[in-house]
């Protein structure tokens, strides 16, 4: 409606301006209202910077080059923030988190004014404000009370929060069912494609994401290291995801989707099967081969997760595709940690080393769990998914 170029700019510059307002904190308040600024201008940047690739490349080999980049640098970053987190909260404070990315965003911002060219909007529309809210209220109250049953809270708050979750979902789907251009599209679920990929990204973005978490956890509230220690854990992880995420970008092109997504997942399942066993006296020996196992089982199902996303999917439905993709990440990683660590704390029943390993062991048996049923997902995916097809022409 407004231009990709327009949405993008605006998305990068309240994600910086973000930034900064999370650094100057000074009330616990002030720092959670940064981070939901840093969320609007991430939904911003995120699902157009995808839309654009997908609409400007065709369907074919050169998109998907393009999605393989896209999904290292997305995947290897994430892994990437436990290695610059440690760093820097050792040696500089929480509060340079945020401010280094401060000079990376003003470059970016003017590097992308003065490249980017000028367009006018595709198409009009209305926004769907209504829908809007009702999804947000909705899956937020999920959420707080999955993280109010993992922290314990009684069985009256929890309840009350997940039954307001069902109603306001259920009002939800009945209002979008009158709507003509609903927030949430649900005819682009009928591609196979985008099936796929919504439903295997949200269970192994959740499982991958609370693993790591729990990773964090066992290193240094029972092993005892530092947090500078447990960032270099993770660098030979980042190293692996981003090297290898392009090349499994091309090889999607000549065996689909759904090969490599099943593998990729399947060394998924047997990191978390082997993190399931750490011991109590245990060390960087019991966590790294399954580290290594979670890095190429990221590198292999990432890139043919967005090639799925965008197959077969026509130009204007690009940044609703997009933002999907997108957003079921995020639902997922906030979603399945929530769920996993109510798993967790059920299990651990206490605080003592011990307690918090069977706790640990259990996350991680069921974030494997989790990752199992996204591989009987991928198997379902038509074997002809992603291979490389004769570029045409633009899906403009």
């Amino acid at each position: 409606m407004l231009g990709r170029r327009r949405v993008l700019l605006a998305g990068l510059v309240l994600f910086t301006l973000a930034f900064a307002a999370a650094a100057a904190a000074q009330r616990d308040w002030q720092l959670f209202a940064a981070r939901a600024g840093q969320g609007v201008g991430a939904a911003a940047v995120s699902a157009d910077a995808l839309a654009a690739i997908n609409a400007r490349l065709a369907e074919g080999p050169e998109r998907t080059r393009a999605l393989g980049l896209w999904a290292a640098v997305g995947s290897a970053g994430a892994i990437a923030g436990q290695l610059i987190g440690g760093v820097v909260t050792e040696f500089l404070g929480w509060r340079w988190i945020f401010l280094i990315n401060l000079p990376i965003g003003a470059v970016v911002v003017v590097v992308l004014a003065m490249t980017l060219p000028a367009e006018c909007a595709e198409q009009r529309g209305r926004i769907d404000l209504a829908g809007s809210v009702l999804l947000v209220a909705g899956l937020a109250l999920a959420v707080l009370g999955l993280a109010a049953a993992a922290d314990g809270a009684g069985a009256a708050p929890v309840a009350g929060l997940l039954a307001g979750a069902v109603l306001v979902l259920v009002l939800f789907g009945l209002v979008e069912r009158r709507r003509p251009e609903p927030v949430l599209r649900l005819g682009l679920l009928r591609l196979p494609g985008v099936r796929t990929a919504n439903a295997t990204l949200f269970l192994n973005a959740g499982a991958v994401g609370a693993a790591l978490f729990f990773v964090t956890l066992y290193l240094q509230v029972v092993l005892g290291y530092s947090a500078l220690a447990v960032s270099a854990v993770f660098a030979p992880v980042t190293l692996v995801v981003l090297v290898l995420s392009p090349r499994a970008a091309a090889l999607t092109g000549r065996v689909g989707v759904r090969a490599l997504l099943v593998t990729g997942l399947g060394l998924l399942v047997a990191g978390a099967a082997l993190l399931a066993r750490v011991p109590v006296d245990g060390g960087l020996v019991d966590v790294l081969p399954p580290l290594g196992l979670l890095a190429l089982g990221s590198a292999l199902s990432y890139a043919p997760t967005f090639v799925a996303a965008s197959s077969g999917v026509p130009g204007r439905e690009q940044g609703a595709a997009a933002g999907l993709i997108n957003s079921t990440q995020e639902l997922g990683s906030a979603l399945c940690l929530a769920v996993l660590s109510f798993v967790a704390g059920a299990v651990a029943r206490g605080t003592g080393p011990e307690a918090l390993t069977s706790g640990y062991r259990a996350g991680f048996a069921a974030a494997g769990v989790l990752l199992l049923a996204a591989v009987g997902v991928a198997l379902c995916a038509p074997r002809s998914l992603g291979r490389a097809v004769a570029a045409t022409g633009s899906n403009d």
